[in-house]
């Protein structure tokens, strides 16, 4: 019984939460002890942080003169920022808001470094769960001769789709036509249409592999297109991908502890909202907690 309810996830949350909670309160001193006007202290750990901080950015060691100029930085930075705190200045200050946050943000991402390796079970539930994450798109390999509007003569183009449907060269007032690549890999239907315009990319799912075709039109001119592959829109194979699929786990698990650890947070605070142009869905959403 007791094995089954350590392997429980919500188990893993509480105590993760309690951890993270625990480690803020016992790191991040209060304010009036933060901000003291009468004692700022330097110790140790600080010096080196700040040593290794400068190491780094000039790539040897500090010599006496540069530890007094390090120290002098950190003191007049200390001293500016106490008294910044006690004007206010923080207040409203949407970059310190922002930086602040995303601070708080990478607190509750640590969250994920007390949990375990997913295990295959998860990684194969977390694909079942999200095949819009691992699904190749269409896609088409080929070889494409373009005709600008003003040479696409339908006699002469007849005539170049027959010269190489019988094996010949691809003329060469043609290639590279406006810079645009005769040969392209296998690509994503959405890079191709990206590129030519027009629904060239839908078109080329009606063409045949393996043979000259066309003319078919683009946003560019008229081509004849050889199509040497095309691949339906399809889910990856989770062996083939598996290292992805826990990658993409990795991610998704922060986000989700992410908006576990907010949600929680913002149940210790009463929303009201007086501006206008909010919709009402919004506000009750709010209004309930």
């Amino acid at each position: 019984m007791l094995k089954e309810i350590v392997r429980e996830p919500l188990v893993h949350f509480v105590v993760a939460g309690g951890l993270l909670f625990g480690a803020w309160s016992w790191l991040a001193p209060t304010e009036d002890t933060a901000v003291d006007g009468d004692v700022i202290v330097l110790d140790q750990a600080r010096l080196d942080h700040l040593e290794t901080l400068w190491k780094a950015q000039w790539k040897h060691d500090p010599s006496p003169e540069d530890v007094k100029a390090i120290i002098d930085r950190h003191l007049r930075q200390e001293v500016f920022y106490r008294e910044a705190l006690r004007m206010g200045l923080d207040h409203e200050d949407d970059i310190i808001r922002t930086r602040l946050a995303q601070k708080m943000e990478a607190v509750a991402s640590d969250l994920s470094a007390l949990m375990q390796p997913p295990t295959d079970q998860q990684l194969r539930a977390f694909y079942a769960e999200r095949p819009d994450l691992f699904t190749l798109p269409q896609g088409f390999a080929f070889r494409q001769v373009l005709y600008l509007p003003a040479e696409a003569d339908a006699t002469n183009l007849q005539q170049a789709l027959q010269d190489l449907q019988a094996g010949g060269d691809v003329p060469e007032a043609q290639r590279n036509k406006l810079g645009i690549a005769q040969d392209w890999p296998l690509s994503p239907a959405q890079g191709i249409e990206n590129a030519f315009g027009g629904d060239f990319a839908k078109a080329l799912a009606d063409l045949p592999v393996g043979s000259w075709a066309g003319p078919v039109r683009s946003g560019l001119g008229l081509h004849l297109v050889y199509v040497t592959e095309s691949q339906a829109r399809q889910l990856a194979a989770f062996e083939d991908i598996r290292e992805f699929v826990a990658r993409q786990y990795e991610y998704y698990s922060v986000m989700d502890t992410q908006d576990r650890v907010f949600l929680e947070l913002l149940n210790k605070y009463h929303v009201e909202i007086s501006a206008d142009g909010v919709p009402d869905h919004v506000r009750e959403e709010y209004a309930k907690r």
